[in-house]
């Protein structure tokens, strides 16, 4: 029933899987990461708004 994994044959061949799923892995974080940052651009950039719409109300006054 139980399969024993056999060692491979080719060193190479762990490590290329190791790379391939480290793409993989560096690709799903950096979609991940696109979707965040225009929010966090569009925060910043709304941060720095209302700064000075702050600061030129108490310009004013």
């Amino acid at each position: 029933m139980f399969c024993r994994a056999k060692p491979t044959l080719l060193p190479c061949k762990t490590a290329a899987f190791g790379t391939q799923n480290n793409r993989f892995c560096n690709t799903l974080i950096t979609r991940k990461l696109d979707k965040i940052y225009p929010c966090e651009k569009y925060l910043h950039h709304y941060c720095l708004i209302s700064l000075y719409i702050i600061m030129y109300i108490e310009a004013m006054v």
